[in-house]
């Protein structure tokens, strides 16, 4: 998925409108509806699993950084004494 983020958001733009013409053009509009809500569902969707993931994330992170803040005052304790 990197070289998705990587596009031009200009260009990603164009090229998701583009889809979505060529995708809807012998659609009616009740069929279009549902196919929008379709792929906002799909966003919705993945929107949830990365905000999850990255809460994951940051929790592992921030065990890190309390395991080594605590190794440091454990040195800083046997050094003192």
């Amino acid at each position: 998925m990197s070289r998705i983020s990587n596009i031009c958001p200009d260009t990603l733009v164009l090229v998701v409108s583009l889809i979505s013409i060529l995708i809807s053009q012998d659609l009616d509009t009740d069929d279009i509806n549902v196919l929008g809500n379709v792929f906002t569902q799909i966003g919705a969707s993945l929107l949830t699993k990365a905000a999850q993931q990255q809460s994951l994330q940051s929790k592992e992170e921030l065990k890190t950084q309390i395991s080594d803040m605590e190794k440091q005052i454990a040195n800083l304790k046997r050094q003192l004494c």
